[in-house]
């Protein structure tokens, strides 16, 4: 041996005797106060903690609760997660990210009385509720890390953590926006942290309004500032920071500005930038391509943004990420991102782009993950074809995820070809693209991790046999296709366990394999040619939330085991089939169930009354049976049922309102009892309650719907004069359709103050009495339809200012006088009034004898009528034997000999003016 190694020997001899005479044992002080922490923050491996998912997800089997090997009869230098100084023994580090710790972190808690902790990870726990306490200040001689993120703290974040000068790294993020920052602490942390590299406040509440020019500290390099609510603009020198390495302003929607120019005079070192929802408006300048640091870079979901992508993008030549997706950028793709060798995931999904793909996105092989879903790109892309550019995608070798859909691409696919060639691949989706697929059902290769396939309309004609090979599938759409017969039986075991959501929607399937998914969450069969009975082995779905069965050919009884599913399902429809019998009365447990459609069977029997215990219930659809019965007034006490339709069936009967006491439907926005048996009179109650119909403020102008886990409601509902399938119902749509019952007696007024209602159908009904002058506050409504009645007086001119009503139908009643004159009513045609003798004026052919006199808008008929008479006859007859009159007929309910002496008054009247003719 040589003398150096000798010596290297003799010097690590050393050293280790060194070392291992200086190691020291925890101190007992710091021992204690770390095992009274452990006694009031206990391990909850037993309890519920929020956080249980993504800790399980990140550390599988070494999740556990780390405190559990904590014992004073152990050195504290070897507990779980402590990190002792081993010259001092002094504890240094505390780890207990992930610990299943739950509690209360108050002032007095001996976590403070370690005075030599540098740091402190505490990331989640379950601490909800807790405050960061001021006492955190006392390690202000000690600790460089800092990380609560993840633990549901609230209140304000003390001042006294910028008594932590020596602080490296500060992570609060991810507290929900209860935890808050006041602006004045975040401008010290940036502009005078000596030492600060990270600061992570994500999710932590600050409302701050961005300076024009941003200064922070040249240690920085990592600034999140993700969902804070800033405010303002970017300042101008948001990418001329010339320390700062990682930028997140994602997520600040008060943030509403143009994206500033680059400074191309210097080297900016920026690699991360993310400012993904901040309504940013104009487009890219063409400078960003100076940022030649940057490797990843998100702009995403900022719909302001327009123009093309600049040409420049190319220019950042280190990138592996670039998402644009959910803007407004339209044009082509720009050839340059043929530059980009690093890229490995490009997402330009949701905008406005076109034209046909350029060859040079052919050449990125690095990439993994391709997204160019719901724009408008052209061109042939066609993988049977023999010319390089054709097979361009199967030279994409390093592919996982590839997504083409609603695109307006054209050519044919073999996808056993392509699934052979991308043997990386797990995720496809060409649904809607323009592409057909076709399959020779030969032996290729598939990836048996492939978990992802969504055909839907590519023309696929057959059932594919490559997806026996999918063993951990997980989701299935092959919709709207051209597939006939019977799903194979071995289809029953695609995706084994894996398989979550199933689609085979639109298609011309006759039968089915017996299902054994057991993790299915989504079953879609609706519009097919399925026959048979109900399938028993949808039963059996322990875990499924959304079934839609119908439009098919079922038939035979629904069973009662399908309240073994009841427990899970969000949404059951099993409209427009040939199921008969009785409803099941099987919703003892109905959980969490929100949407129930069953129309167009032939169902009998009442409503069920267990459908009572389906508290969240938002729409139940039963029409077009044959049910009888009563109308079940105890539906009035489901607290989010917001449409209701039982037309088409054989219920009669008034109706009442429920004995329960409760404001019955107060959330209703679609009622819909016509063509049944209904009697007496309109349920007033039930209009005065219809909240819902009331003052809805529209908060947007984006169509939203109602929906429930993103599935939406199917109705079909009369609307102007004829039945309209509504595949989505908007949430602010309100209908009410009566008609083509046995109603009687008068509209009540307080129908109008039903303010947003869109539809009103009282048609076919026996209605008598005025139209009431209240329904000219239906502001909002489109669609009125009081036809086939026995309404009397003259039409309100109230109706005539109602802007948006679109379609009105008043004919078959027994109206009379002038039609009002208006902007929409000039619009309408003659059969809107038609079948009313009395009626003249335009747009009917009858003119009117007498020039039309405004109307007394009054909705109180008889009463203020009398009044009327009263006063003409006492400015006819002289005014002091008038107001006798009239008040002896106010009096006394107007007497009998009166209606006699003003019914002769007005025949004599009539007659003089016919004579003057």
């Amino acid at each position: 041996m040589s003398v150096s190694n000798l010596l290297l020997s003799f010097l690590f001899l050393f050293f280790s005797l060194v070392s291992s005479s200086n190691t020291h044992r925890c101190s007992s002080r710091q021992s204690q106060a770390l095992f009274l922490f452990k006694q009031n923050v206990f391990s909850i491996s037993e309890l519920y903690n929020y956080n249980d998912g993504e800790c399980r997800a990140w550390l599988g089997s070494h999740y556990y609760p780390i405190m559990m090997n904590w014992n004073t009869s152990i050195d504290c230098c070897n507990w779980d997660g402590v990190t002792c100084n081993h010259f001092t023994g002094d504890v240094i580090g505390l780890n207990l990210s992930c610990g299943m710790l739950r509690g209360t972190i108050y002032p007095n808690s001996t976590l403070f009385n370690l005075p030599r902790l540098q740091r402190l990870n505490l990331a989640f726990n379950d601490f909800i509720d807790s405050q960061l306490p001021r006492e955190i200040g006392r390690f202000s001689d000690s600790l460089t890390h800092l990380n609560i993120s993840q633990c549901g703290f609230t209140g304000q974040v003390p001042s006294d953590i910028l008594r932590l000068s020596k602080l490296v790294s500060l992570d609060l993020s991810s507290n929900g926006v209860s935890l808050q920052l006041e602006p004045h602490i975040l401008e010290h942390l940036l502009q005078n942290s000596t030492f600060l590299r990270d600061l992570s406040l994500a999710d932590v509440n600050i409302g701050m309004v961005l300076p024009a020019y941003l200064n922070i500290s040249p240690s920085l390099k990592l600034l999140n500032l993700s969902f804070t609510g800033l405010q303002g603009k970017l300042p101008d020198n948001i990418f001329n920071l010339q320390y700062l390495e990682k930028l997140d302003l994602s997520y600040n929607n008060d943030l509403a500005s143009r994206l500033p120019e680059v400074n191309t005079s210097t080297s900016i070192p920026l690699k991360w930038l993310s400012l993904s929802s901040t309504n940013l408006s104009g487009e890219i300048p063409h400078s960003i391509g100076h940022l030649k640091s940057l490797n990843y870079l998100d702009l995403s979901r900022n719909k302001g943004l327009s123009g093309e992508i600049p040409y420049s993008i190319g220019h950042l030549e280190s990138l592996n990420t670039l998402r644009l997706d959910y803007c407004g950028l339209a044009g082509p793709l720009p050839k340059s991102l043929g530059n980009l060798r690093h890229l490995t995931t490009l997402d330009l999904s949701s905008n406005m782009l076109n034209g046909s793909l350029p060859s040079e996105l052919f050449a990125l092989q690095s990439l993994k993950r391709l997204s160019l879903t719901q724009n408008q790109f052209v061109g042939k892309i066609d993988v049977l074809d023999q010319d390089p550019i054709s097979q361009s995608f199967r030279h994409l070798i390093n592919l996982t995820q590839l997504d083409l859909s609603f695109n307006n691409f054209r050519g044919v696919w073999e996808l056993g070809a392509l699934l052979s060639s991308l043997t990386a691949l797990v995720e496809l989706q060409l649904s809607h693209s323009g592409l057909s697929v076709v399959t020779n059902n030969g032996n290729h290769y598939v990836n048996p991790d492939f978990q992802l396939l969504h055909l839907a309309s590519c023309k696929l004609k057959v059932f594919p046999e490559f997806l026996r090979a999918m063993k951990k599938l997980q989701s299935l759409d092959l919709s709207s296709n051209e597939i006939h017969g019977h799903i194979p039986d071995w289809a029953r075991k695609i995706g084994g366990s894996e398989l979550f959501h199933l689609d085979l929607s639109h298609n011309f399937i006759t039968g089915l394999p017996q299902f054994q998914w057991g993790g299915l969450r989504e079953l879609h069969l609706e519009s097919n040619k399925i026959e048979g009975p109900f399938p028993p082995s949808i039963c059996n779905l322990s875990n499924i939330w959304y079934l839609n069965i119908s439009d098919n050919r079922f038939d035979g009884v629904i069973p009662q085991c399908i309240g073994n599913i009841h427990s899970s399902l969000w949404i059951a429809d099993m409209g427009n089939n040939y199921f008969h019998g009785s409803i099941p009365n099987a919703y003892k447990d109905c959980g969490q169930l929100q949407g129930l459609i069953l129309n167009g069977n032939r169902l009998e029997g009442e409503v069920p009354s267990s459908l009572s215990n389906c508290q969240y219930l938002e729409v139940l659809n039963l029409g077009n049976n044959l049910l009888n019965g009563t109308f079940p007034s105890w539906l009035g006490d489901l607290p989010y049922l917001q449409v209701l339709v039982l037309k088409s069936n054989k219920l009669h009967g008034p109706i009442k309102t429920s004995s329960a006491g409760k404001a019955p439907f107060p959330c209703l926005q679609v009622l819909d009892l016509s063509h049944n048996g209904f009697v007496g009179h309109l349920p007033r109650k039930y209009f005065q309650n219809f909240i819902a119909m009331k003052n809805v403020v529209k908060n947007d102008t984006r169509a939203t719907y109602l929906n429930t886990g993103g599935m939406y409601y199917s109705i079909v509902v009369d609307v102007k004069g004829v039945e309209q399938n509504f595949p989505k119902i908007f949430v602010d749509y309100t209908i009410i359709d009566l008609s083509s019952n046995r109603f009687e007696s008068e509209i009540p007024d307080i129908i109008g103050n039903l303010n947003s209602l869109i539809v009103l159908n009282l048609s076919h009904n026996s209605l008598t009495g005025r139209i009431p002058h209240a329904l000219g506050n239906l502001s909002e409504i489109e669609s009125l339809d009081l036809s086939w009645n026995q309404l009397t007086g003259e039409i309100p001119q109230s109706l005539a200012a109602l802007t948006f009503l679109g379609f009105l139908n008043l004919s078959q009643n027994h109206l009379f006088g002038h039609i009002p004159e208006g902007k929409q009513f000039n619009t309408f045609e003659g059969n809107s009034f038609g079948g009313n003798p009395k009626l003249c004026g335009l747009p009917l052919p009858e003119k009117c004898e007498r020039p039309h006199e405004p109307q007394l808008e009054t909705d109180e008929d008889t009463e203020s009528e009398f009044i009327w008479r009263a006063v003409t006859l006492g400015c006819g007859c002289g005014t002091l034997l008038g107001l006798v009159m009239g008040y002896l007929m106010l009096s006394t309910g107007r007497p009998k000999w009166f209606n006699a002496i003003v019914d002769a008054g007005e025949h004599m009247i009539q007659t003089k003016r016919s004579k003057r003719r």
